[in-house]
């Protein structure tokens, strides 16, 4: 019992460090924070999309954790299936379309004139979105988890070993995206006074996310971290 105990306690902590200065974090906070930025919603509503985020890359961990308590074999398949290319497309897409819903904030997105759709839209491709990034691990995630795989004992177990780790991530990542979207969104509220400069600034912001989409599909995304992810 003391020892699983510890054991959850240091995937916590790895999980935690993971978030706060970690691969998890150079991999979720461009696109993540450049969306909330762009937007420039009150800051609370900022916390609900990094929420929701976070959330998918959390349940993506517990699938993870799943297949690593099943087999290592499993999760290595899994990582170098190829349908790897494909996901990191569909992940592309959906930060490009982040990219022209930051662009139409002010205005009705597609000519979609109901605000429930377009909150239903936000809250779906960003949980979407962390699933994808988090289903597929960097390298770093990856030995953690062939790890979780040596001291499993079930599918159960290990999906409670990613659960600690997910938490762990959850946490810091939470806190840190979400400071530095704040003072990110302060900035630009103090700073850009007229409608044009608000507009110009959303635009820069829509650009960004377009360029990491497109990274993304065309592999040149800017952290080598998350070229690492598959297994061959």
């Amino acid at each position: 019992m003391f020892n699983t105990a510890l054991t959850n306690l240091q995937l916590f902590g790895i999980g935690f460090s993971f978030g706060l200065a970690g691969p998890c974090l150079l991999v979720c906070a461009p696109a993540l924070i450049t969306y909330v930025v762009g937007r420039q919603r009150p800051w609370k509503q900022a916390l609900r999309d990094i929420f929701v985020f976070l959330s998918g890359r959390f349940l993506a961990y517990l699938v993870l954790g799943y297949l690593a308590g099943l087999s290592g074999i499993i999760l290595r398949r899994f990582c170098s299936l190829d349908l790897f290319a494909l996901v990191k497309a569909l992940g592309g897409v959906i930060i490009i379309l982040l990219g022209i819903y930051v662009w139409w904030t002010r205005e009705p997105f597609f000519g979609w004139h109901n605000c429930n759709t377009n909150r239903i839209f936000s809250f779906s491709s960003l949980f979407i979105l962390g699933f994808i990034i988090g289903v597929f691990p960097c390298a770093p995630l990856l030995a953690l988890l062939l790890e979780i795989t040596l001291i499993s004992k079930t599918a159960l177990q290990g999906m409670f070993y990613a659960l600690f780790f997910g938490l762990g991530t959850f946490i810091s990542g939470f806190i840190v995206i979400g400071g530095l979207s704040g003072i990110l969104i302060w900035l630009p509220m103090k700073m850009l006074k007229s409608k044009r400069s608000n507009l110009v600034f959303r635009i820069i912001c829509a650009l960004f996310l377009v360029w990491l989409g497109l990274s993304l599909i065309f592999r040149l995304y800017p952290f080598s971290v998350y070229k690492t992810g598959v297994v061959n």
